[in-house]
């Protein structure tokens, strides 16, 4: 921090922008200013003020908070360089004791000086001896003042910096848990993406030795799915209508599989279709009615993917009238990856604004429910219409 200090500009050496210390400078001085006129004009008849002169009163306060201004760079470049904390404390304090009054007193005679130069200029001052004593014996109290007002410099500084350094903080944090959530994004879906493709090849092979016309409309499928994910690989969120065309080939495919004990409906509003969702995410849900459909039974199979828009959210359904499950809590901690991941996913991305919720009503079918805020793609870039922040 020393060595970034040393080659920082002048004005530069601040915790905040330097125009704000300026500005600060500049309110604080008219407001001084301020009160001093309205205690003439209060007392001006009462104590026989005279006339308020702007000349004599307007210089003292904007000479002192400017100058205080142009100094605090340098008083942060003491603080940096001499840090209260550090060790041994007593000399840390005997260092800015010597460097604040030495400061106080440059403010002092420099600031005096200016405003006497001025009087002069109108007439309330005179280079005469009884002038200038009364200039001498004002300076020590004046000195005093100029000391205590650097400490009180010091202390907002101080202040100021560690509101910096917090900041600093926060902002390390959040980058750092954005890096962690990345990273256990893409850890998840390359998890689901073998997931998914094993499960596809499985089908493939089973299909080689009972038939190859099918096997072949399978592989085509495979591809354009391929196609589809690898295309999207880098991107963790896409259109719903992207994802229901990776699922409707993963389910043309099954399709082939199961023949006609499948049936796919799907109920896709047109002001849904574009709503922005984790990639990869249907997938999971339909291989799960798969699984418990017509994987596991040999009755005809229903699978029904539905969206809605309510109150800046978007509700997605995937639904199936195969083989349920008494246990709901088991099936989603069960062996298999995918509804674990769904919800996993969903919590990284969206934290408490998003849910999944999953039912098996009378132990007949599964209904997975997820819950997500609505955002549609507009001109290339993801917008939440409901967001009135952006």
């Amino acid at each position: 921090m020393k060595e970034q200090a040393g080659r920082m500009r002048y004005f530069d050496r601040t915790p905040i922008r330097y125009r704000i210390i300026l500005i600060s400078a500049l309110v604080m001085a008219s407001l001084f200013l301020l009160q001093a006129y309205m205690h003439h004009y209060v007392y001006a008849e009462l104590k026989a003020m005279g006339e308020f002169n702007w000349w004599r009163e307007a210089p003292v306060p904007y000479l002192n908070f400017l100058f205080w201004a142009l100094l605090a760079p340098l008083v942060y470049s003491i603080l940096i360089r001499w840090p209260l904390n550090e060790r041994p404390l007593w000399r840390t304090i005997a260092v800015h004791l010597g460097l604040s009054l030495a400061i106080a007193s440059v403010h002092e005679a420099t600031t005096s000086a200016i405003y006497y130069a001025i009087l002069y200029r109108i007439g309330d001052f005179k280079l005469e001896a009884e002038y200038i004593n009364w200039a001498v014996h004002a300076l020590p109290p004046a000195i005093l003042s100029r000391f205590m007002e650097y400490w009180t410099l010091m202390i907002v500084l101080i202040a100021l910096d560690n509101a910096r350094m917090m900041r600093e903080k926060q902002t390390q944090l959040m980058a750092l848990r954005n890096d962690l959530q990345r990273s256990q994004l893409n850890a998840l879906k390359k998890q689901l993406q073998p997931h998914f493709l094993f499960n596809t090849l499985n089908t493939v092979s089973a299909l080689m030795d009972e038939n190859v016309n099918d096997a072949r409309r399978v592989l085509a499928r495979l591809g354009q799915l391929l196609r589809i994910t690898l295309d999207k690989e880098q991107r963790d969120r896409v259109p719903l209508q992207r994802e229901i065309d990776l699922i409707g080939n993963y389910l043309g495919i099954e399709a082939v599989r199961f023949h006609d004990r499948l049936q796919v409906t799907y109920a896709i509003p047109e002001d849904c279709s574009q709503a922005m969702v984790p990639s990869m995410m249907l997938q999971p849900l339909v291989e799960n009615a798969i699984k418990h459909g017509p994987g596991s039974t040999s009755s005809a199979v229903d699978i029904a993917v539905e969206a809605h828009r309510n109150n800046g959210h978007l509700h997605l359904r995937v639904r199936d009238n195969g083989r349920g499950c008494a246990d709901i809590q088991k099936a989603v901690n069960g062996t298999g990856i995918g509804l674990r991941n769904v919800r996993e996913r969903l919590r990284l991305i969206y934290g408490p604004d998003a849910a999944m919720e999953v039912a098996s009503p009378g132990g007949q079918g599964f209904i997975v429910d997820l819950t997500l805020p609505y955002r549609s793609k507009d001109n290339g870039h993801e917008t939440d219409p409901h967001d009135h922040r952006r």
